[in-house]
């Protein structure tokens, strides 16, 4: 026997919801009412209001009981849930093509699937059958190959576009945790000397000596991170002047990660250069000004371009801020000569990037390195290769 009111009731409600013209972006396409957009702003975007961009999501949520004023509001699993629900509901049809998922209030299109196409498609059986369409626990905890596996499909332009939203939107739901760790590089001289990983969502301080009681970012103490001593530097010239450059860098830096990308703010009296996704020009030496709080790595941006590098040359982008204290950065100097320099990364997008090498490893591909990386990233030891794991077991870990 059919259940009436099984797959029907997110076409009725959703229906409803587009009449009732209360949410900002929801509406009818054409005037058969066969066609509508529904908004899809991401929630990395600048302008990004929960309240109105988030409304007919929360919406959804509500009406099934997933989720109750005063519980803890999570718009991009109220955005998964109704997302699944229209791909799953024989009822809707995205129309790929006029979905407009690059402007500055974007949307995606539907068609209402009239019940007579519905059951052509499906031999005469009963359409009416199909549950309440939602996702599962299993659906929204994805992992990343299930990701990866659609953005390898060779996609049209319009469905590409489509694609990116998704490992953006997946990627933000299931790493904001992770996007709020660090991985933080040391380099003496060139050579890698220590690692260490944050493990406050409130941000750090970087600094020569251990500052307490600072709370920039909001009621708790930032996490205290010293640079590693000069004592391990071999040259006792390289090792000289580096201690007299920390004599300038007491105060240090703060630094901040989240899901929209990496802050700093220089407190030390010595001068900090850097290089990232963020630098207003790449043929020129970047520069901290003091007490000012920059943005030096876009999340999003990085996320933009990690979806290029598979439906393009498979150049895979830096990832990773770079920042040298005390030296113009980059210059003429060979990078081996910088006295102090300091790579940091987020640990959720090291997380997709071992994901989908690891996946692309499997698949018999390749991604090649960008000839136009910062030259720090070709030179520098990386520490998280195979071969620089020697290096580490042989060089005294350092504790900071």
């Amino acid at each position: 026997m059919c259940d009436r009111n099984g797959g029907r009731r997110l076409r009725q409600w959703l229906i409803e919801q587009i009449d009732s013209s209360l949410y900002p972006g929801l509406v009818w396409e054409n005037d058969s009412k066969t066609l509508f957009r529904i908004p899809w702003k991401h929630a990395g975007k600048q302008d990004y209001n929960q309240e109105v961009d988030a409304s007919i999501f929360k919406a959804w949520a509500i009406f099934k009981g997933k989720f109750k004023e005063g519980d803890r509001a999570e718009p991009a699993t109220w955005k998964t849930r109704l997302r699944c629900a229209l791909n799953k509901s024989p009822d809707f049809e995205e129309v790929t093509e006029r979905s407009q998922l690059d402007i500055s209030e974007p949307y995606k299109v539907y068609r209402i699937v009239p019940e007579e196409e519905q059951k052509g498609k499906l031999g005469g059986g009963c359409m009416n059958e199909v549950t309440d369409m939602d996702c599962s626990s299993s659906e929204i905890e994805a992992s990343t190959d299930d990701y990866l596996a659609i953005i390898k499909r060779s996609p049209s332009p319009a469905k590409d576009t489509c694609q990116k939203q998704v490992l953006q939107d997946w990627f933000i739901y299931n790493h904001s945790a992770a996007l709020s760790q660090m991985i933080i590089q040391f380099y003496y001289g060139g050579k890698a000397v220590s690692q260490v990983t944050t493990t406050r969502p409130e941000g750090c301080r970087l600094s020569v000596g251990n500052v307490t009681g600072e709370k920039p970012y909001g009621t708790e103490p930032l996490e205290s991170i010293r640079f590693p001593p000069a004592d391990y530097i071999v040259s006792e010239r390289q090792r000289h002047i580096t201690k007299k450059l920390f004599g300038h860098l007491e105060r240090g830096i703060l630094l901040y990660s989240n899901r929209h990308g990496i802050f700093i703010k220089r407190l030390c009296q010595g001068r900090v250069f850097w290089s990232g996704n963020c630098m207003p020009f790449k043929d020129r030496s970047a520069k901290l000004e003091r007490d000012e709080v920059v943005k030096i790595f876009d999340t999003n941006q990085y996320i933009r371009e990690f979806q290029q590098c598979y439906s393009g040359q498979l150049r895979l982008p830096d990832s990773r801020v770079t920042l040298c204290f005390g030296e113009e950065f980059p210059d003429a100097t060979p990078v081996q000569m910088k006295l102090i320099i300091v790579q940091v990364e987020q640990l959720g997008l090291k997380q997709l990037i071992d994901s989908s090498l690891k996946s692309y490893n499997t698949a018999g591909l390749h991604v090649l390195p960008d000839p136009q990386m910062d030259p720090v990233q070709r030179l520098l030891p990386d520490p998280c290769t195979t071969h620089q794991r020697a290096f580490y077991r042989e060089t005294p870990q350092i504790t900071v």
